[in-house]
């Protein structure tokens, strides 16, 4: 698992590189509040896409890994899974199709048109996530981060060229070029997908899923990706309105959101990629082992992805502290962008720890207690919402967001430890990588001091902050003599003989 995260965490690092060049690209190009649009359309796509997939990349990744585990059949897993997501995504389309015209009445022919490309999209996307969770479930995760690849190159390039040559003159639309360029992109994977092979197995075997015990698992899945779509594509739809009311223009609102979602966003999950190839590699990995009833594979696997997140979360909020206002600058093209980066930094730690912590419910087979999570975490951030950014603009958005990750993943991290029977050993995931940040922190300000005032230039303190802190982590968690034994013991299976 180490290995693949680590590629997948190389690949999704240039993808998420060019995805954030990309979005300063359609700022400059287009203004920050056609952006606002374009992320609109982006939500509420996504929202589509979800409710017509039936959840299909998480559905066949863990129950293709679940029926690998316990020896049964996987192929006729898959073959379940991919008829339910395209007779359900094929059902959309067609309501889509056939009444786009009444959706559209006040809209030019073009509009209609887009939406109508927008729907035959719909079931490629959903063919796409089956394809790509048989790929994790037999652990050829190389195959969809290339398609991955292949898949921003002809979006983007797709919507780049139509904003260059066919936006200034009025050729084509907003709508229409983002609907093309998504048929395109979801087309070009599900063609690279479907040609990937993957093992097949050498003889058949019983499965161990009914057809009523598959719907019975799968619609709580679909339930809870539904949930969660509807609740942030409201979320996104009122943060424009609730801009409106403190005061700002519709152009000044859009504009706002645009800045957020496209750079500000994007920039703090930037680091995350590390944290997302875990998650979608703990599915299958840990759906296996609960098939094979391995509960203390699955209490250090927890204790080791919840060690090396926070780790990792802090080395970020270290990054974004110091370093917060000039990422800002080159990316936003001005302070307040990175003012935000630099107050948005403390709640890092718990975005990446919901990634983390999702990944291992869904290993876990717990969809219910995140969909009802998820519906806490939302009802906190759109009524914050509803209630802060009226009173302080912008601001209240960031109070939104901050209020909902603290609420909802201490409820989730408590849970997971609740269902694991992890009993955490805290030194190690939250008091090590504290002190380092902490003594990482004072670095600047003492060789300022001892400089008299001068100091170091932001990014050779930046440098010098991370050397320190990775230095403090790695000298705080060497194991002693025992813990290393019980660890070898461990891993050779003989841990009972360890006094």
């Amino acid at each position: 698992m180490l290995l693949d995260t680590a590629v997948l965490s190389l690949f999704s690092v240039g993808l998420q590189g060019l995805g954030l060049l990309f979005n300063v690209f359609l700022t400059r190009r287009l203004g920050a509040a056609n952006v606002g649009i374009m992320t609109l359309m982006s939500s509420f796509y996504g929202l589509a896409a979800v409710l017509s997939s039936g959840s299909g990349f998480v559905a066949v990744s863990r129950f293709v890994s679940e029926e690998l585990g316990c020896g049964g059949d996987p192929a006729r897993i898959f073959r379940y899974v991919l008829r339910f997501c395209m007779i359900l995504s094929c059902s959309v389309c067609a309501v889509l199709l056939i009444t786009a015209p009444l959706l559209t009445n006040r809209i030019p022919d073009a509009q209609c048109s887009a939406i109508r490309m927008l729907s035959l999209s719909l079931p490629l996307s959903a063919a796409a996530g089956c394809l790509k969770g048989r790929c994790y479930a037999y652990q050829r995760v190389y195959i969809p981060a290339v398609s991955e690849y292949t898949e921003f190159l002809i979006r983007s390039g797709v919507l780049a060229f139509c904003i260059v040559f066919l936006l200034p003159d009025n050729r084509m639309t907003l709508l229409t070029a983002f609907a093309v360029s998504m048929l395109a992109g979801q087309g070009s994977t599900v063609i690279f997908l479907a040609a990937a092979r993957v093992p097949r197995p050498e003889a058949p075997c019983i499965c161990s899923f009914t057809v009523s015990r598959f719907l019975r698992l799968i619609l709580p899945m679909i339930g809870n990706a539904c949930l969660v779509a509807v609740l942030s594509s409201t979320n996104d739809a009122l943060v424009p309105l609730t801009l409106l009311q403190y005061g700002s223009s519709t152009e000044e609102a859009l504009a706002q959101f645009g800045e957020f979602e496209a750079i500000i966003i994007p920039t703090l999950f930037f680091p995350s990629v590390v944290q997302c190839c875990q998650s979608a590699l703990l599915v299958p990995t840990l759906s296996r082992a609960r098939a094979e009833q391995r509960e203390s594979d699955i209490r250090m696997q927890t204790q080791r992805m919840l060690e090396q997140t926070v780790r990792y979360a802090l080395f970020t909020v270290l990054i974004l502290s110091q370093l917060g206002a000039q990422i800002g600058e080159m990316l936003g093209g001005n302070r307040f962008t990175g003012q935000i980066l630099q107050q948005m930094a403390p709640i890092v730690p718990f975005i990446y720890l919901e990634i983390i912590l999702e990944g291992i419910l869904r290993g876990l087979g717990r969809q219910n207690f995140s969909s009802v999570n998820y519906l806490a975490e939302y009802i906190v951030r759109i009524s914050v919402l509803l209630i802060c950014v009226p009173l302080f603009g912008f601001y209240g958005i960031v109070l939104s967001y901050v209020a909902c990750n603290l609420s909802g993943n201490a409820v989730r991290l408590y849970y997971v430890l609740r269902v694991t029977g992890l009993k955490p050993v805290w030194k190690r995931i939250l008091l090590f990588p504290v002190t380092a940040l902490f003594i990482s922190l004072l670095i600047p300000k003492l060789a300022s001091k001892i400089t008299s005032g001068s100091g170091l230039c932001a990014i050779p303190a930046a440098i010098v902050s991370a050397g320190v802190y990775w230095g403090i982590v790695y000298l705080l968690s060497m194991p002693s003599d025992s813990c290393r034994k019980l660890l070898i013991a461990q891993r050779s299976g003989i841990s009972s003989m360890v006094r």
